[in-house]
């Protein structure tokens, strides 16, 4: 199923395009044939191996707390993980949705984390709750000074929001947690706000 979304294999979808780049982080966007939004393609490299990434991506980032999200476990393992997120801003509606991360281990060493949102799993905490659809993927090729950790994600927030303010939050949470990822799995303190 996830080897056709668009994400993962889109023939038809326009060239990357480089958005930024500044830090040793690579941030690349392209339009998706009947998609809302941009999908979204993040690049960096760090000295972690592959299996301490996907091993911080399925354990301390699903744990990390974020001021704005409420999340609950449905099921948890060292290769799968699944939880639903209410996600709460001062200015929106609350989106709700589910996700699901599974670990694929790949040739040569790399490692693969996919990502899917499903249906809001169990009674949602208010009735006009919207949903938010996402997928993607987290890529993590071994280099001989670390891993080269490829993150792309296609994501449409529902609702009525302006395209560009949408645009530029997507963007900047891509980065977020790239940067979060690189810290978190190197050992490092989270950038200060983060977590916002």
């Amino acid at each position: 199923l996830l080897a056709a979304c668009p994400v993962f294999a889109s023939e038809q979808a326009a060239q990357w395009r480089v958005v930024s780049d500044k830090d040793g982080i690579r941030l690349e966007a392209r339009r998706i044939p009947g998609e809302r939004f941009d999908e979204l393609r993040v690049t960096t490299s760090l000295k972690a191996s592959p299996k301490t990434v996907a091993d911080y991506l399925l354990g301390k980032y699903l744990d990390e707390k974020n001021k704005n999200i409420s999340r609950t476990f449905i099921q948890r393992g060292p290769d799968m993980a699944l939880w639903s997120d209410v996600l709460s801003t001062s200015v929106a509606t609350d989106r709700c949705y589910s996700m699901r991360f599974e670990r694929h281990a790949l040739a040569n060493g790399a490692m693969r984390v996919t990502f899917v949102s499903l249906d809001y799993a169990g009674r949602k905490p208010m009735p006009d709750c919207i949903a938010l659809r996402a997928r993607g993927e987290w890529i993590m090729t071994p280099t001989g000074a670390g891993t080269r950790l490829t993150y792309a994600s296609l994501t449409d927030i529902g609702g009525s929001a302006p395209a560009f303010l949408v645009h530029r939050s997507l963007a900047s949470a891509a980065v977020s947690s790239v940067r979060k990822v690189v810290a978190g799995s190197s050992g490092l303190a989270l950038p200060r706000g983060i977590g916002d």
